[in-house]
């Protein structure tokens, strides 16, 4: 392949830079841009000089060759300079002068696919790494990069093409000497594989959370100390606070890290009979927002009575997947008992303080993950598990039934392609750049 350059280091300036190649040509690019007097060996560290288009030295610094067994299946050469823009932009100038081209995003890792260094699975989880913004998701990645994943289809993957292959023997060696072809044996095949990707397939919801953040609503009628809550989750001020009714005309966003699960609140217009046409627009998304939440806190002024807004608030967030009621105000005194039906209640002040780390204990446990957790993370992965799982199901009523081979082939091979797509057995030219539009330059 031809060779390509980036720059692959942190946001410039920074204490170093990484410059990166890949390619047939990547050592004798780097030859023309790095002066070493070193042995040059790979997997050992240079010192050396780093050049600029008119051959001076620019810096001095350390660098890297790779083989054929590196990261991208390529030769790879790292120059490891100071981070500075002027080095950096000098450097990519001269890579490009000698040769290279630079990368766009996501092509060193989707050499290293094409190359066979990584399945589709494990470069998706690189790009979940960059992104990881908790260690939950870190460890989640790490773990499918690792094969996780991999490990699991490709062992559903050859069982039904080992059924397949058998099928096929028995067809076309009639003469031989072959185990006998049972339609009994193959719906246990395809219902033990459809076991096994339905119990992947699970996982969906929450490797969904754990690589993408909880969703978490605040809503409430005006004044019930929605953003004071905010405010003291995130731990800054995040949203305005004052004692005036309809402050919050519009959704305010937040996202904190709350023992290895992101939590991304927000803060919604108070719910009650709209006094505007700005504020009736912003109780419509206060409730298409609490819809879409996976959690919804619905706060209530304890301090008073419960009034025909407290209802509202109450009524949509009973309708929620998951919601927990937070009676505010607890340093001014409670004058409810009524917990409303919500099975999880929380007395607390967002303004001291008191309470509020029993709800974000609370919160901190609605994801518990486990390292060696096998999870779907991605929407991609989920589908084809679905569709997969569908076509075994109708292979196995076509077996059940003893139907001509015809229909009973078609749909288990169906089925395998589904597999083949997660995993990245022949995939579509559109898929795979699909995937690896979404990486860094220089990753």
């Amino acid at each position: 392949m031809d060779t390509i350059i980036s720059y692959s280091g942190g946001s410039l300036p920074c204490a170093i830079g990484i410059v990166r190649l890949s390619g047939d040509d990547a050592w004798d690019i780097f030859d023309k841009i790095f002066t070493t007097k070193n042995v040059k060996e790979p997997k050992k560290m240079l010192y050396g000089a780093a050049l600029s288009c008119d051959n001076k030295v620019i810096d001095r610094c350390l660098a890297v060759l790779f083989t054929e067994k590196s990261y991208t299946g390529e030769k790879m050469a790292e120059i490891y300079c100071h981070g500075s823009k002027a080095v950096v932009e000098e450097l990519l100038k001269a890579g490009q002068q000698a040769g290279a081209r630079l990368a766009i995003a996501g092509e060193y890792t989707k050499r290293a696919f094409l190359n066979g260094k990584l399945d589709l699975t494990s470069a998706e989880a690189v790009g979940d790494l960059i992104h990881a913004e908790s260690l939950s998701q870190a460890k989640a990645a790490i773990n499918q990069l690792d094969g996780g994943i991999y490990n699991k289809i490709i062992r559903i993957y050859n069982g039904v093409t080992g059924l397949l292959a058998h099928f096929y023997a028995v067809c076309d060696y009639t003469d031989e000497d072959i185990e006998e072809w049972e339609y009994e044996k193959a719906v246990e095949l395809l219902t033990l594989a459809q076991e096994e990707i339905n119990k992947l397939h699970s996982t969906f919801d929450k490797g969904s959370i754990i690589a993408g953040g909880l969703p978490c609503a605040i809503i409430g009628r005006p004044n019930a100390g929605k953003s004071s809550l905010l405010n003291r989750i995130l731990g800054f001020e995040r949203a305005i606070v004052t004692d005036e009714e309809g402050t919050t005309r519009d959704t305010v966003e937040g996202t904190v890290n709350l023992g290895g699960t992101v939590l991304r609140l927000v803060d919604t217009a108070g719910i009650r009979e709209g006094t505007s046409k700005a504020e009736v627009m912003g109780i419509e998304r206060s409730i298409e927002t609490a819809k879409r939440a996976r959690l919804v806190i619905c706060v209530i002024d304890g301090s008073n009575p419960v009034t025909t807004d407290d209802y509202r608030s109450i009524n949509v967030a009973k309708n929620a997947e998951t919601s927990i009621l937070v009676i505010n105000k607890s340093d001014r005194g409670i004058r409810m008992t009524d917990t409303f039906g919500f099975e999880k209640v929380f007395y607390i002040s967002a303004e001291t303080g008191d309470g509020v780390d029993e709800l974000v204990a609370y919160l901190e446990s609605l994801v518990d993950y486990d390292e060696n957790e096998t999870l779907i993370t991605n929407a991609r992965q989920a589908g084809l598990l679905q569709k997969a799982a569908e076509a075994f199901y109708d292979a196995e009523i076509s077996a059940r039934m003893g139907q001509t081979a015809d229909a009973f082939l078609l749909d288990a091979e169906r089925g395998l392609a589904y597999l083949g797509e997660i995993i990245g057995k022949n995939p579509t030219v559109d898929v795979v750049d699909e995937i690896f539009s979404k990486f860094c330059v220089g990753k």
